[in-house]
């Protein structure tokens, strides 16, 4: 008689352990417009099972877009792929044609969009109070400084400080957002003052916490 192989539950568990850190993580490519808020808000995330890479570009619209495809296509050619390629930029004084045209053109090169309009800083106030209506980005600043206690600017170094921060009312900047973009349906992207995109991206980036 053919003896049954006895089951050893230790390296049953080792066996585990070795494939689970063999696991391959969720990872994100995230190009932004601007150089320093931007991806240093989205390199502060700490993930667990994902890995983020956001880089700025200093450009705008059509220009980023293009800039993105051709670091997307060398990455590739040096055999660097990513799960989720996203672009971030805002709507600014930019014409609309500009603007819608290049969420499409993003969207055609398999890259998802996290815009604002008018500005990224917006994401940032929702986390406080529910904005509906057109709010100029020039009073976006002061509004952030009296919030947050303390001055906020583009300089480097304090959007990770704005992360910080933040952390703890992220369910409230998605709610609030998440409202907006309903009440925004239908509405061209360029129209569509005061709304942003960013939370669809922070949604996802929350799943590998």
């Amino acid at each position: 008689m053919r003896k049954e192989s006895k089951r050893n539950p230790r390296v049953e568990r080792s066996l585990k352990r070795i494939h689970s850190t063999r696991e391959v993580k969720q990872s994100f490519l995230i190009i932004c417009e601007g150089v320093n808020t931007e991806p240093e808000y989205f390199n502060a995330f700490r993930l667990s099972s994902a890995s983020v890479r956001a880089i700025g570009q200093g450009l705008t619209t059509i220009s980023l877009v293009q800039k993105a495809v051709k670091v997307k296509d060398e990455l590739r050619r040096r055999g660097k792929e990513y799960d989720q390629y996203w672009l971030v930029f805002d709507k600014d004084d930019f014409p609309d044609n500009a603007f819608d045209g290049a969420i499409s053109l993003a969207e055609k090169n398999g890259f998802k969009v996290a815009y604002s309009n008018q500005a990224f800083e917006l994401w940032f106030l929702l986390h406080y109070v529910l904005i509906q209506g057109a709010l100029h980005r020039n009073q976006y600043g002061q509004r952030l400084s009296t919030y947050l206690g303390f001055s906020y600017s583009k300089e480097r170094g304090i959007s990770t400080r704005v992360y910080k921060k933040l952390l703890t009312l992220q369910d409230v900047a998605i709610k609030n957002a998440t409202m907006i973009e309903n009440q925004m349906k239908g509405i061209a992207p360029a129209k569509a003052e005061s709304s942003t995109k960013v939370h669809l991206l922070v949604k996802e980036l929350k799943k590998y916490l």
